[in-house]
């Protein structure tokens, strides 16, 4: 059983190993940057979790976090790398703010590396009261 399925039950019928997730969506805002590793690789594998399970999920790149493509850009050997990767690879990874990521002068790194910028530099995103009415839980991590 994993950590997921100990907070929020498990995610499987036993009887015929249909996913049992229902409508549940979940919105991980990422802050912790590269200056807090573990913590962050703890946001990337709850994401790469809940899409195991089934479940719907959007991985945000918030605040520090938003440094993550630079870091990873300039040492693809940094821990966490590999589940980096899968969060992009399977799309998980729904965008970056575009305040935090000028704020924390990562707008370029960001753009660079083809991750979206969800707001401008006057905006902060995601808009969290939006994800809440399309029916995502936030998991914030950070």
């Amino acid at each position: 059983m994993g950590v997921l399925d100990g907070l929020f039950g498990t995610t499987n019928d036993e009887s015929d190993g249909a996913n049992t997730t229902g409508e549940r969506k979940y919105a991980v805002l990422l802050n912790a940057g590269p200056d807090r590793t573990p913590v962050a690789g703890n946001g990337f594998n709850y994401a790469l979790e809940f899409d195991d399970a089934g479940y719907d999920v959007q991985l945000f790149l918030d605040g520090k976090a938003t440094k993550w493509p630079a870091a990873f850009a300039a040492d693809p050997d940094r821990p966490f790398n590999r589940d980096w990767e899968q969060v992009r690879e399977r799309g998980l990874l729904a965008g970056a703010c575009g305040y935090c990521a000028n704020a924390f002068d990562a707008a370029e790194a960001c753009e660079d590396s083809g991750i979206d910028l969800l707001s401008d530099a006057t905006e902060h995103a995601p808009a969290v009261a939006r994800l809440a009415e399309e029916g995502y839980e936030m998991v914030t991590v950070g």
